[in-house]
């Protein structure tokens, strides 16, 4: 489904949750924001910069990757091809006791702290490390790499969020704008993210979602680079057991119904209505934002008794 990370195990989400607990532990279970250089040295990583014109640095990591048998050059002569290719934002490079992270100097300063944090978590998770260091056919499955994002997206909200200290915040929060971005300033992260969180984290167990889309009065703000109108769609496990046939084109076409001409800010809400797995219609509060580089929404389930729609 476009948009839609794949689900993570439930072994895999403990096991997860233990590493990364155990991490904050080890950092002494710091207040937020969380110092990603402190997880770095405790780690043993580097961290270095690239830019697309900086040939030196991409042989280099064209070297790294050949050195540690990676498969990212197994088709391709240089590693600018690599990086256009996959549209490159960070990359782990694990060779032997060296470990480095490499991330786009165009990348903006605000949104490098969750490529880092997602780099983090591929050396942390042990069965990540082995992937990466062995040239090994299964990384290029595309459903593997994946599931691969997907864990290493969800440890690292998890290790910027402070592991469970988010929950037991949010869960007195209501679920607004206003909540969203005290989440964002007090955590030192991205609105995108905070959202993201609020929306998987604060009651996991309640139907919830969010979007990351195009604005649909005005295109030039959000969307993919392959022209589709949804980036993510982001469900809470209440929402992927009840509501699993929505998909994100679903979700979208109801933001339509709403949306005003903003271009930044608050842009509308509304009640709108989904039908569930066994198909039974549902009351979701929506609500959208933009912050002129795409549009936020979430959505929750307001009506928790069934509503039916009448009959023609």
């Amino acid at each position: 489904m476009q948009g839609i990370e794949p689900t993570i195990g439930s072994y895999e989400t403990a096991d997860i949750n233990e590493l990364v607990s155990r991490m904050l532990r080890d950092l002494g279970n710091p207040e937020p924001p969380l110092s990603l250089d402190v997880v770095r040295h405790l780690q043993k990583l580097d961290l270095t910069y690239y830019s697309k014109t900086d040939l030196n640095l991409l042989d280099e990591m064209a070297h790294r990757a050949k050195m540690a048998g990676s498969t990212l050059m197994s088709s391709a002569r240089h590693m600018i091809e690599v990086v256009e290719k996959f549209n490159l934002r960070g990359l782990l490079m694990l060779k032997q006791d060296e470990k480095k992270i490499f991330i786009d100097n165009d990348v903006v300063q605000l949104k490098r702290r969750f490529i880092i944090a997602h780099e983090i978590l591929h050396d942390l998770l042990p069965w990540h490390r082995s992937l990466l260091l062995g040239d090994n056919e299964s990384t290029l499955s595309p459903s593997c790499h994946q599931l691969m994002e997907a864990e290493a997206n969800y440890g690292a909200r998890r290790l910027i969020f402070l592991g469970d200290r988010f929950h037991r915040e949010a869960k007195d929060l209501e679920l607004s704008w206003k909540s969203i971005q005290a989440v964002k300033e007090r955590y030192g992260n991205t609105l995108t993210t905070a959202l993201w969180q609020m929306v998987c984290e604060r009651y996991p167990d309640h139907p919830v979602f969010g979007l990351i889309s195009r604005h649909p009065l005005h295109p030039e703000i959000g969307g993919r680079v392959d022209g589709s109108a949804v980036s993510h769609m982001m469900r809470s496990r209440g929402f992927q057991a009840r509501f699993s046939k929505v998909v994100s084109a679903d979700a979208y076409r109801l933001v339509r119904t709403y949306i005003s001409g903003r271009k930044k800010g608050p842009i509308g809400s509304g009640i709108c209505r989904m039908v569930d797995s066994n198909g039974e219609t549902y009351e979701f509060e929506m609500s959208s934002f933009s912050n002129g580089y795409d549009v936020l929404t979430f959505g929750s389930l307001v009506n928790v008794a069934k509503f039916v729609l009448p009959t023609r």
